[in-house]
């Protein structure tokens, strides 16, 4: 063989030996739970939603419901997730767990029986709290779960920030364990849900909230860094004075998340009540889907109205094969919402316009009182253009607090009157949601300063074609 040929062949197998080498470390330094490069160049709040959807393609939900009687026995059950899958636990009751059985159709239901102990108190209730969320992902503690995450190339979406005190406690444990977020804990008396906090206390709260999320270790100051969300997880006030306009309330949810200067470095999200409303909130939000949709439009088509018109919105949705009814003008009027009211829906997704207060909705031609919002078949998402329907969600004879009384599991709303800019026009928030933008944060106005519009649920949770199972055989419980 000619000597210059065989050097050729030399060449080129130590460049083939060299290339595989290189194949198999870069097999080896693959982490799954990453985005991938590409996803890096999307807005913010379409990496959130993609990072999201990472964790479905990774941990598969489990074709069960788990149904427990009581909190340590919940925290026991949900200890049994792991990285092969996951599926619902609710703390059982007559009102919303038939809502949510009805919905997501299990191919197996489980009824646990008590394991007859008593939660502890203090830092060693944290701890067993902390625990059960790091063992969603086969660790044992706090400092084990940062090891995986590093190993498996996750970063945390969010924070969630709960008290050891509040009802709403466990619930913080399955969003923290499931969407792979640090649990930290804030102590304290910040008002009660309809309350409003004066700008010493909003102060203190702001305050708390990011030193919270500080301690994670974990960046956090830029929209697109690691955390992004925050979810609070317990008792606190839906509004505080607005500093330039003391008569005026702003919504907590929009407050927090922001330098001094009132730029955002985070959306938050607000799950409040007991123990076994906010576990079903929690569970609505991981693992239902949305296919079905109410989109109510009340507003005439001209001036400044026209832009918040659903037709388009109703385009958007059936991309995702979404079964939409859609009422607009002039068929929608007071008569036509009682007579749709009069029946329970059956919609995963409701959107509409309005005008009003806090006990009354215009719905085209009159006036709709509380007592005319549907009752729910299944579990919604609500987003609501309508001023001041949030001002007091933890009374059910206002706006808000009768859907969420009634099974929403998420809620947009506004705390006072808003203006009609305040509202993201339904259009661009389904193209946002298109893309995999959370919902909650689809629905907000970004780059405004902190403003009126209340985001109550899971910020994390997406609107998006239907997520696959496994069957339970292959994860026993």
């Amino acid at each position: 063989m000619n000597p210059k040929n065989l050097q050729i062949k030399l060449l080129a197998l130590t460049l083939i030996l060299c290339l595989s080498q290189q194949l198999i470390a870069c097999s080896l330094l693959k982490k799954p739970f990453q985005l991938p490069p590409s996803a890096k160049q999307e807005p913010w709040p379409v990496q959130t939603g993609l990072r999201v959807n990472i964790l479905r393609d990774n941990i598969p939900i489990v074709n069960r419901i788990v149904l427990v009687p009581d909190e340590a026995t919940f925290l026991a059950a949900i200890q049994k997730w792991n990285l092969k899958g996951h599926w619902p636990i609710l703390l059982e009751d007559n009102k919303y767990t038939p809502m949510f059985i009805k919905r997501f159709q299990a191919a197996e239901i489980v009824r646990l029986p008590s394991i007859k102990q008593q939660l502890p108190k203090g830092q060693k209730l944290q701890q067993l709290m902390l625990n059960a969320s790091a063992a969603a992902w086969n660790a044992t503690n706090t400092q084990t779960l940062k090891a995986k995450w590093t190993e498996l190339g996750w970063e945390p979406p969010g924070v969630v920030i709960t008290s050891e005190n509040d009802p709403a406690r466990i619930a913080a444990v399955a969003l923290a364990a499931d969407r792979g977020q640090p649990l930290v804990f804030l102590e304290g008396n910040f008002g009660k849900p309809n309350d409003t906090l004066n700008q010493q206390q909003w102060q203190t709260l702001q305050t708390a909230v990011t030193t919270a999320v500080e301690s994670t270790g974990y960046f956090y100051s830029q929209l697109g860094d690691a955390i992004d969300t925050i979810t609070i997880v317990r008792q606190l006030a839906v509004k505080y004075q607005s500093p330039e306009k003391p008569e005026e309330q702003l919504a907590v949810t929009d407050g927090l998340g922001r330098h001094p200067n009132g730029e955002r470095w985070a959306a938050a999200g607000w799950i409040y009540g007991s123990s076994v409303r906010s576990i079903y909130q929690v569970m609505c939000s991981i693992f239902l889907d949305s296919q079905t949709a109410m989109l109510y439009d009340s507003y005439p088509k001209e001036g400044s109205w026209e832009k918040y018109e659903m037709n388009s919105a109703s385009s958007g949705l059936k991309t995702l094969d979404f079964d939409v009814k859609l009422v607009e003008e002039p068929e929608s009027s007071l008569q036509k919402w009682r007579s749709l009211a009069s029946k329970a829906w059956e919609f995963d997704l409701i959107l509409m316009n309005s005008k009003g207060y806090q006990k009354s909705f215009q719905v085209g031609n009159g006036d709709a009182l509380v007592e005319d919002i549907p009752k729910l078949k299944f579990p919604a998402a609500v987003h609501m253009i309508h001023s001041w329907s949030a001002a007091a969600p933890d009374d059910k004879n206002t706006v808000a607090g009768r859907w969420l009384e009634n099974g929403a599991y998420a809620y947009v709303g506004s705390v006072n009157e808003p203006f009609l800019s305040a509202f993201i026009p339904p259009k661009l928030m389904v193209d946002r949601l298109l893309r995999s933008a959370p919902f909650l944060i689809a629905a907000r106005q970004l780059e405004s300063p902190p403003w009126k519009v209340a985001t109550l649920g899971d910020p994390l949770m997406s609107i998006g074609k239907p997520k696959p199972r496994i069957p339970p055989t292959q994860q026993p419980i």
